[in-house]
């Protein structure tokens, strides 16, 4: 059984392009290369328990049949395979079988499986109804 945990109302923005969009009156080939622009791969993590992050961590992005799939290598050639389900509403291990926790730290999102501890930027929250 697949174990994921609810990231509700967060929606996960470390799927979507990292380019901004460029101001208006650039020329075309400064629109080509801000567009052309890669990804960060990095990732903030905490393995095997450690108190502190690093980015340390990389992330490759995939889909499959059951949705967006990440996933973090650790620098020592270990890694963690990833799924967001839902709509990106909840995150699971890909293979289902290890527990996923999440918190929400400031503006990323911390997920944990084992003693592995990882950090991915996260939506605003949003506002709160009723003024």
């Amino acid at each position: 059984m697949m174990r994921a945990a609810c990231l509700s109302p967060l929606i996960l923005l470390a799927a979507c392009s990292g380019g901004g969009e460029a101001q208006a009156g650039s020329s075309t080939a400064a629109q080509s290369e801000v567009a052309a622009a890669p990804e960060d791969t990095s990732v903030a993590c905490a393995l095997a328990g450690a108190k502190t992050f690093g980015l340390t961590c990389t992330r490759d992005i995939s889909r499959d049949d059951v949705g967006e799939v990440w996933i973090v290598r650790h620098p020592d050639g270990g890694f963690r395979r990833f799924v967001l389900i839902d709509g990106g509403t909840r995150i699971a291990t890909a293979d289902g079988d290890k527990e996923v926790a999440t918190q929400r730290v400031g503006g990323e999102l911390e997920v944990r499986v084992e003693g592995d501890r990882y950090r991915f930027p996260a939506a605003p929250e949003p506002a709160a109804s009723g003024s």
